[in-house]
């Protein structure tokens, strides 16, 4: 019996021995990646208040002496007087008083307009702008295709590293458990504080980074949309390309998809997005988001760019398991969730705080393993005993 016992330690033992090995060198490998998406990520949590701080004439405008905003097609007259040669792709608001209405052009500039005065409120560039490279870099490292590649393939690495940091930081004791989960701060022996910020601040940060690295998983791997569906019991659906039908002499404004979508759907309490048709056979799309707690509430619309026509309504109350994953999907990632507040924020702020530390005491420890390991043994000089 105590042979056997000692087998299965042995075996347990040369196991955790190899996760050790893995997670070692895949943190080594993928550290510095993991550091850098963990610190944009930090910030981007707080992107709207900082927003709201710093940006605030490019999203809010006064409304005293205004009861009501101006029709859309009147603002967005007011922007091509303003700005004739404008190639709109996306216009972009929130329905709020005081909310100005963004639009996006293909020359990437964002103009502001104030929906009551019909003035513009402010101009500022995507590739200039400060919180667009922070997001570039959490999503590409500001690296175009080769980045993406790099960033899908870290996130795959980092929920490894999560998994298996776990199965090393897990005593082998219950008793034990207590003395894991605490940093002890008066320790005198540095690399022992440091192994401490490392595996602690990682298992407090856990159930967060995962939740983080599977969202990320869902946007970069089709076998993840996979399992959720299998496991939401939501079949695929093959649905035909939605596609505008050209008609000579005609064209179907995104100004009059929204008019219509409002005259014909509910009115959106939140945001609407609409994107312009760019290409030749593309269609309208109008977007209206209501408020929600951790699945958005958002309802789709596609319209014929020439001639109106509804090709595709897809309200929010329709939407199927998978349909309501993927849109808490972002939430999920990034800690926006409205029922919890500004909570949620500062427990994500937190979480990637610790993830961006984890890198760094990781090479400490792998450092000095190594410094440890090169220490040459001085030997004692042996002392012979001389007759007299």
């Amino acid at each position: 019996m105590a042979e056997k016992k000692a087998k299965k330690k042995s075996f347990l033992q040369a196991q955790r021995g190899r996760v050790l090995w893995a997670h070692r060198w895949l943190g080594l490998i993928s550290g510095l990646v993991v550091f850098i998406v963990s610190i944009t990520g930090c910030i981007y949590v707080f992107e709207e208040e900082l927003r709201d701080i710093f940006q605030k004439k490019y999203y809010h405008v006064s409304t005293d002496g205004h009861t009501a905003r101006q029709p859309l097609e009147d603002v967005s007259a007011a922007l091509y007087k303003a700005f004739p040669d404008a190639s709109v792709r996306q216009i972009r608001f929130d329905e709020a008083a005081g909310a100005t209405i963004q639009y996006f052009t293909k020359d990437s500039k964002v103009i502001s307009m104030n929906p009551y005065t019909l003035e513009v409120a402010g101009v500022r560039s995507t590739k200039t702008d400060f919180f667009y490279w922070i997001l570039d870099v959490h999503r590409h490292l500001a690296w175009g295709d080769i980045g993406s590649e790099i960033i899908k393939w870290n996130v795959l690495i980092f929920f490894i590293l999560c998994v298996s940091g776990l199965i090393i930081w897990w005593p082998k004791q219950r008793r034990f458990f207590k003395q894991a989960a605490r940093i002890k701060f008066q320790r005198k022996n540095l690399k022992r504080l440091n192994w401490d910020l490392h595996s602690v601040l990682g298992f407090y940060a856990l159930a967060i980074l995962l939740l983080i690295s599977l969202t990320g998983m869902f946007w970069m791997f089709d076998w993840v949309k996979d399992g959720v569906r299998l496991a939401t019991a939501t079949p695929a659906v093959r649905e035909a390309k939605i596609q505008s039908q050209p008609l000579d002499g005609k064209t179907y404004t995104i100004e009059q998809a929204y008019s219509q979508a409002i005259a014909n759907y509910p009115r959106p309490e939140k945001v609407v997005l609409i994107n312009a048709a760019d290409e030749p056979k593309a269609a309208i799309r109008v977007l209206f988001r209501y408020p929600y707690t951790v699945v958005r509430k958002q309802s789709t619309f596609f319209y014929d760019k020439y001639s109106g026509q509804l090709l595709k309504a897809a309200p929010y109350s329709a939407d199927t398991p998978y349909d309501k994953v993927a849109k808490a999907n972002y939430q999920l990632h990034t800690g926006n969730i409205p029922s919890l507040g500004i909570g949620s924020k500062i427990i994500y702020f937190l979480a990637s705080l610790f993830a961006a530390s984890l890198p760094v005491t990781g090479v400490i420890i792998w450092w000095g393993r190594g410094k440890k390991g090169n220490k040459k043994k001085v030997s004692r000089p042996v002392q012979v005993a001389t007759a007299a």
